[in-house]
């Protein structure tokens, strides 16, 4: 089981509504949350050159911090009175104050956009950052998650996970499977490739009908990965081949998910550069909260 849920918070209606996300998910993992919020110290330059402190800032910005978690943990309260729930602020960054909060068997949880007036669809420069940093499962909650699906926000129906047969997108099935157990939902498996020559339709032909034994093969390996469970378990799983690349597949797939599962470093798919150019499309585009998932190390 998770140790807790570490949730960054800076205020936002963002912020406050990936917490309620966090809720519920520590409800699902019998798991406490701590909410952390973090602010900056304001100094001046000075006619010697040296820089001091602005004291009366310093004091603003942290009761500002304080009354954010205060607010958390009421909301989480609302929630649910029986979550263990404590509100933690740091003299930090908000990058460093979140990740270096979670510790092994933790999660956190953040907002995808916070104050800093992010356009919907960019990864705000917090979220981004803990994603990178962090060595615990992420889960990025959308700005406008659930949107018109209020019955959502508490219940995880479907999930949706992206695999390319590499060791980390292997854990994150895993992690998507244990998701899938806990709040009863059922998990698409996805795998999605595409022929990416410009042969004529003629020269095509075997080659495109190799490449998809391949990839057929890749999913179902993948899948076998979680051996007996994969017929006697609790779950319901679909696996589910896409000729799209792989943003494009699970995308489609996550339209009408609940949550969206991806590895830390993939083979030339799912975060293979630690949140490049396709995995950042997922995270920024996706309609429902997406786990980022890292690999463990050895």
């Amino acid at each position: 089981m998770t140790m807790k849920i570490v949730v960054g918070l800076d205020g936002s209606d963002q912020s406050m509504n990936a917490l309620r996300w966090a809720a519920h998910e520590a409800g699902r993992r019998s798991a406490s949350i701590s909410a952390v919020s973090c602010f900056s110290l304001a100094v001046y330059g000075s006619a010697d050159g040296m820089m001091y402190p602005r004291t009366a800032d310093f004091d603003l910005a942290k009761e500002g911090a304080e009354a954010v978690v205060d607010r958390a943990i009421a909301v989480v309260r609302s929630i649910d009175s029986t979550l263990t729930v404590d509100g933690v602020t740091q003299l930090t960054s908000p990058v460093l104050g979140i990740t270096e909060s979670a510790e092994p068997g933790d999660e956190i949880v953040i907002g995808a956009t916070g104050h800093g007036g992010f356009p919907e669809n960019l990864l705000g420069s917090v979220a981004s950052g803990v994603v990178h940093k962090a060595r615990v499962p992420v889960i990025v909650v959308p700005a406008k998650w659930p949107g018109d699906r209020n019955d959502k926000i508490d219940k995880i129906d479907k999930i949706v996970v992206g695999v390319d047969g590499s060791p980390g997108s292997l854990q994150a099935l895993e992690w998507a499977y244990s998701e899938a157990a806990l709040a009863g939902a059922e998990l698409t498996v996805v795998h999605g490739w595409s022929y990416p020559y410009s042969d004529s339709e003629a020269e095509a032909g075997e080659s495109q009908v190799l490449m998809k034994a391949d990839a057929m093969a890749a999913l179902e390996a993948s899948v076998d990965s979680l051996g007996a469970r994969r017929e006697q378990g609790p779950v319901t799983i679909h696996p589910q081949l896409s000729d799209r690349s792989p943003v494009e597949a699970l995308l489609e797939a996550a339209a009408d998910a609940d949550l969206l599962v991806v590895g830390s470093r993939g083979r030339g798919g799912f975060l293979s550069m630690l949140l490049g150019s396709t995995s950042r499309t997922v995270v920024q585009h996706s309609p429902c909260p997406v786990a980022v998932i890292r690999r463990s190390e050895g």
